[in-house]
């Protein structure tokens, strides 16, 4: 690593001879994308020239001598730049990171996090890079719309998005939904998720909606219903949450992860949840020993949304 940092004594400036932060964004994970726009808007708002670039195999064969250069990807594709001062972005939602990981951002010379959460279960999981919790200002993209009415019409709309992922919880927030209102017709959920997803709706007022939508009209849908809920099992950022917080919606969701920065005590109907182990992943390499999530049952979910409704 680095021995000074750039800005310091005996560097050529604060970002660099050009004035130049290079940001290497894994454009093939959307989530991924959008924190990367987030952090070019933020930096560029502090009269920062940003140059986001995509990763790829040959990322780190520039010359990048005496530039700050800002690593925004998954865990197993970190790899700090030769000559570069690097920051790694990383997000993560369970409680522990793998341990190949951790010897990936300890080649870093800072690690930025969004939240509390992914700083504690970094610095649990063994990372000894200086860690710093730097978010991305997440009001940087203006609302299409905020919400103006909150008295509920009926049937009472709730919505919810994200990955078609067993992390988000969608199974156990349907089920809940179920058990909350057994007859259609006094509540809807919608559920905004990847275009690809296939799923089959269960009952006809659960939609899942897969039309591919831009940001702005993205930002826009959440003030459109009553209320958003989240029954996620783990979040690095919970930027859905914080989108719906924006947008003056009021947030149903548990208490752990990456939005509980974000939510406060009285501000939001809370999910009850219990911290279980996570023993699943979709790749080995991905599992950490340890690691845990948080998990609300059904009825759990379904005490909340009763609790919003009426």
């Amino acid at each position: 690593m680095n021995e000074t940092r750039p800005g310091s004594a005996g560097s050529a400036g604060p970002t660099g001879p050009d004035g130049s932060i290079e940001l290497i964004t894994d454009f093939s994970l959307r989530s991924y994308v959008v924190i990367g726009r987030l952090y070019r808007l933020t930096l560029e708002t502090l009269g920062l020239n940003v140059n986001e670039r995509p990763l790829t195999n040959e990322s780190n064969l520039n010359d990048f001598k005496n530039k700050w250069a800002l690593s925004n990807t998954i865990g197993p594709r970190f790899t700090p730049v030769p000559g570069a001062f690097n920051i790694a972005l990383p997000a993560h939602e369970w409680s522990r990171y793998p341990k190949e990981w951790v010897k990936r951002l300890n080649g870093f010379d800072e690690v930025w996090t969004t939240t509390d959460h992914v700083k504690t279960l970094l610095e649990a999981s063994g990372v000894k890079a200086p860690i710093f919790k730097m978010p991305p200002a997440l009001d940087i993209d203006k609302t299409a719309t905020m919400k103006m009415d909150w008295t509920g019409k009926k049937p009472f709309r709730f919505f919810s998005c994200g990955e078609a992922h067993f992390r988000k919880g969608f199974h156990l927030l349907m089920a809940g939904f179920m058990r909350a209102f057994p007859e259609p017709g006094s509540a809807a959920l919608t559920i905004k998720t990847s275009p690809d997803c296939d799923w089959i709706s269960p009952r006809e007022d659960i939609r899942i909606e897969v039309t591919e939508m831009d940001r702005d009209d993205l930002l826009h849908a959440y003030s459109t219903y009553d209320a958003y809920v989240s029954a996620s099992l783990g979040e690095g950022l919970g930027l859905p949450v914080a989108e719906a917080v924006l947008a003056k919606t009021p947030v149903t969701a548990n208490f752990w992860g990456g939005h509980a920065s974000i939510l406060t005590e009285g501000g939001y109907w809370r999910i009850e949840h219990e911290e279980a182990p996570q023993l699943f992943c979709s790749n080995p390499g991905y599992y950490a020993q340890g690691q845990k999530c948080a998990y609300s049952s059904s009825d759990r979910i379904s005490a909340a949304l009763r609790d919003v409704y009426e």
